[in-house]
């Protein structure tokens, strides 16, 4: 008896529908308004030309890191001696400095000079 019922009900929202949308379609007076959707299209073309315009710029500003002050620190060198164990080689005020470091402490192991530091392979040719 359910499906009876639900049946006829679905079959009278179908009739009903059909004639709902017929006269939708029928009295559509809608007509397209080419100016705006064309301003629309150059509005967007517009905007990603110079949202590029902006994004060059801003990549071709660079941050310059290099030391013109006289209390300049520099990393020359750093090597690793295990898990969270380096040794590291620091140029500060024109002096040379090896650093130890740890997961839990900085020390300062001993000055290297004023001297510039050589490789091993410069040393070994004399």
């Amino acid at each position: 008896m359910r499906i009876f019922y639900t049946s006829l009900i679905l079959l009278n929202l179908i009739c009903f529908a059909d004639e709902d949308l017929e006269h939708v379609l029928n009295h559509n007076t809608y007509q397209p308004n080419y100016f705006s959707m064309l301003f629309g299209l150059a509005f967007v073309i517009a905007l990603i030309y110079l949202t590029g315009i902006m994004y060059k710029k801003l990549t071709q500003i660079k941050i310059d890191n290099s030391p013109k002050d006289k209390y300049s620190i520099e990393l020359v060198s750093a090597t690793s001696l295990g898990q969270n164990k380096n040794l590291y080689v620091v140029k500060t005020d024109n002096k040379y400095s090896l650093i130890g470091a740890t997961q839990n402490n900085i020390s300062y192991l001993r000055d290297l000079g004023e001297e510039e530091i050589k490789d091993d392979t410069e040393n070994e040719g004399e």
